[in-house]
């Protein structure tokens, strides 16, 4: 996990040691909508990284979104800006 550029994670299991090894990845929830609402009372993130920074540090793709388009659309940006490594891993700085 330390050599790579990216990781796609499913379900959001991993994201505390991407979060580590400082790797910018993005979680697909693959679930129904009415489950993503009943999630939303109770916590505004999916994963536990951007629930403890209260941010969006790590993009969430839920539901509908996690299709091949928005997840090659979110690669292609992270190709044309590797900046946003080091965006996510300040956005995160005081909570690792």
């Amino acid at each position: 996990m330390c050599a790579s550029d990216l990781g796609i994670i499913y379900d959001g299991q991993m994201v505390s040691s991407a979060a580590a090894c400082h790797l910018p990845t993005m979680d697909l929830i693959k679930m129904r909508m009415h489950h993503h609402f009943y999630h939303d009372l109770f916590n505004r993130w999916w994963n536990d990284m951007n629930i403890i920074a209260d941010n969006g540090v790590y993009p969430e793709l839920i539901g509908g979104e996690a299709w091949f388009g928005k997840i090659a659309d979110t690669l292609g940006e992270w190709y044309v800006k590797p900046d946003t490594r080091y965006q996510m891993i300040t956005k995160f700085d005081g909570f690792v």
